[in-house]
């Protein structure tokens, strides 16, 4: 087997006139029993259609705006019903974020001035529970895993 031999197995559309014109190919092509029919792609990617997320136009627009505005009005009427404003409960999150910013800075405090075996337990404990989860991850899934 020679070189042009090799070109046209790793690309027969390419080099489809190799074919005709070496005979221990198309000897061997025959010993296989396949025609130089079933040599041919059988499928042309530009006959395939659009796939959903390939074209703007395929996607329903006017679907898509209606559940928007349908979870607005949504939004707004929960708000009415409630008695607030979403200001208000911006500024509630607002302060509620500001509370959990301080435990965190306490804690991480607290970790800084803790002693030396507590800190070397903390990060063992770290390293092993994300090799358990690394492990769980990579195992083979049984069945339907909920």
């Amino acid at each position: 087997m020679n070189d042009a031999c090799q070109r046209y197995l790793e690309d027969p559309e390419g080099h489809a006139e190799h074919l005709r014109e070496c005979a221990e190919c198309r000897a061997l092509f025959d010993a296989l029993g396949v025609s130089v029919e079933d040599r041919r792609p059988r499928l042309s990617v530009d006959e395939l259609p659009l796939a959903p997320w390939e074209g703007a136009t395929h996607r329903p627009w006017a679907l898509v705006a209606a559940i928007a505005i349908a979870a607005l009005t949504l939004s707004i009427l929960f708000f009415i019903y409630a008695g607030t404003s979403p200001l208000s409960v911006l500024s509630a999150e607002m302060t509620r974020l500001q509370a959990m910013r301080e435990i965190f800075r306490l804690t991480s405090d607290a970790v800084r001035t803790a002693p030396l075996v507590w800190q070397v337990t903390i990060g063992v404990l770290f390293v092993v529970v994300n090799t358990i989860l690394v492990l769980l991850l990579r195992r083979a899934p049984r069945g339907i895993d909920a």
